[in-house]
């Protein structure tokens, strides 16, 4: 069994992902998520934050959920591995991060850019667009990539990098949304600056 972390963030509006490049094969050079095997007596979404930690430097991410398990065969030519995989998306600015462990290197990349990835991480990866993107429309997983105190142009860029530009929906209809729920307050008398509740 292992354990993959899809983690997403902004950088100046532009959506990112967290990926490593491989040290060893199979798939040496490549980039993948963050992962490794599951030990015997840990808790999955632990695997998943100790995965993350030891090959990236990245300690904190919040929210960690199940997106997927991945297990056909063939995608590990090492034998037959089962994949947990979870996704988080994390407030900017993004944290530094370094390759570690059997990672050379971590980046912070454009998770719609065709990077070659290790093993069924393309699949991986698209399955935690549309989680994100499922969850930003809804509106709360929106505020863990958004500063604590945005704006309604913060609100724009974010579902512009998510959703695209033909599926962002209106800033002011969100944020009205998020208020009605208790998930923020206005900021200021204008109504175009708010905070995380």
């Amino acid at each position: 069994m292992a354990v993959d972390l899809a983690v997403f963030g902004l950088d100046g509006g532009a959506l990112r992902v967290l990926l490593v490049r491989r040290k060893h094969d199979p798939f040496a050079g490549r980039w993948a998520l963050p992962g490794g095997f599951l030990d015997i007596d840990e808790p999955i979404e632990a695997a998943a934050r100790r995965e993350l930690r030891e090959e990236t430097g990245l300690d904190e991410t919040g929210a960690v959920e199940l997106i997927g398990v991945y297990g056909d065969p063939g995608r590990d030519p090492r034998g037959r591995v089962i994949s947990l995989a979870h996704a988080a998306a994390i407030r900017s600015p993004l944290p530094d991060v370094a390759g570690a462990d059997d990672a050379a290197e971590a980046s912070w990349l454009d998770p719609r850019a065709e990077h070659p990835l290790a093993f069924d991480h393309r699949t991986i990866l698209a399955r935690a667009l549309d989680w994100l993107a499922a969850g930003v429309a809804a509106g709360p997983l929106g505020l863990a990539l958004l500063p604590r105190e945005f704006r309604l142009d913060d609100v724009a860029a974010l579902h512009r990098a998510v959703l695209g530009p033909a599926a962002a929906g209106s800033p002011t209809d969100w944020c009205r949304r998020l208020v009605e729920a208790g998930k923020i307050v206005a900021a200021g008398g204008d109504g175009t600056r708010f905070t995380t509740a």
